[in-house]
């Protein structure tokens, strides 16, 4: 998994004692959840939430950044279509289409076998495949995604309806993954939201700590 780095800020929050650790297993046993909030089982708490939210958002991240390469690699192969919107009957062109597919999809599936866009992909790429050149060695069908038998098979005719309609479906595969990341996007500011949340409560809670700790030293003596 490449290194991804999130902009988020940091919280220095020490970690419960073995002693507390021990007394929390005591605490279980006698069912007693009260004794759960004394000042370390809290700050383990915050730590522990605002780890679990670092964790999220980092995943949510990183989906983020594979959801705008996935774009960018269908987005590569719309342009290498468009390019013969007028139709062919070149080996060459078909080629040269069936090609640029076929890489967007190889690179998707290196990256992101779940990708819910690949099985329209990879049924756009067959259908493109038939109405090309047909299966070669370096565009082969793709498994289990029988092609829709439009035309000739290898035939190198493509009209521009049928380079029009690989060029829309391939559209929607666009759409719908813009769509995945403005929903990527809204969970991100919410668990953005819930750090800040975290972040203050642990602030307050570490002030509230501090603040006892001086008005004991301060009845020291008296």
């Amino acid at each position: 998994m490449p290194t991804l780095w999130v902009n988020t800020p940091d919280v220095q929050v020490p970690g419960p004692t073995a002693a507390t650790l021990a007394a929390s297993e005591d605490v279980v046993a006698s069912g007693d959840a009260t004794a759960y909030l004394t000042p370390d089982a809290l700050m383990a708490y915050c730590k522990s939430r605002l780890r679990s939210i670092d964790d999220q958002v980092y995943t949510a991240m990183y989906g983020q950044k594979q959801i705008a390469s996935e774009t960018s690699q269908v987005q590569a192969a719309m342009a290498a279509l468009q390019k013969y919107s007028a139709g062919t009957s070149s080996k060459d062109d078909c080629t040269s289409m069936e090609i640029a597919l076929h890489k967007a999809i190889e690179q998707i599936k290196d990256t992101d076998s779940n990708c819910p866009e690949l099985p329209k992909l990879r049924q756009i790429y067959n259908d493109l495949v038939w109405s090309g050149t047909g299966p070669t060695e370096n565009t082969p069908y793709e498994d289990n995604y029988p092609p829709n038998q439009v035309g000739g098979e290898g035939d190198h005719i493509l009209s521009s309806s049928e380079v029009s309609g690989f060029i829309n479906s391939l559209q929607g595969c666009a759409s719908d993954l813009n769509s995945s990341a403005e929903l990527n996007m809204i969970q991100i500011q919410s668990l953005m939201s819930q750090r800040q949340t975290a972040v203050q409560l642990t602030t307050n809670l570490v002030q509230s700590l501090g603040d006892q700790a001086n008005k004991i030293a301060a009845n020291i003596g008296h």
